[in-house]
């Protein structure tokens, strides 16, 4: 196991990062603005998350004193939605800012 890197046994992340840069071409390191970039990008996620949770925390509340499971479902169902935009929204930006 002298030299694992040269045809021996190699690592999950030697092979996952094989397979990166096979699908993905060679591997940049990122620049500091680029880090400062989604780093930014991260930060407006987490708020805009946060905000969605206060936002549905009150709606549900008003759906359970309602008492309709319908809308309970619903207004879950909305929660999840506006945060998997979020989420999807976040990881494009951060893809964008990576590929330069």
């Amino acid at each position: 196991m002298a030299n694992e890197k040269s045809g021996g046994i190699k690592s999950a992340f030697d092979l996952a990062m094989e397979r990166l840069e096979a699908r993905d071409g060679k591997l940049t390191p990122l620049t500091p603005e680029q880090k400062k970039a989604i780093a930014e990008v991260e930060n407006i996620a987490k708020a805009k998350t946060a905000e969605i949770e206060i936002m549905f925390q009150q709606k549900l509340q008003a759906a359970f004193a309602g008492g309709k499971p319908e809308e309970i479902e619903e207004v879950e169902r909305q929660k999840r939605s506006e945060l998997d935009r979020i989420r999807r929204q976040a990881e494009a930006d951060k893809e964008r800012i990576r590929r330069g």
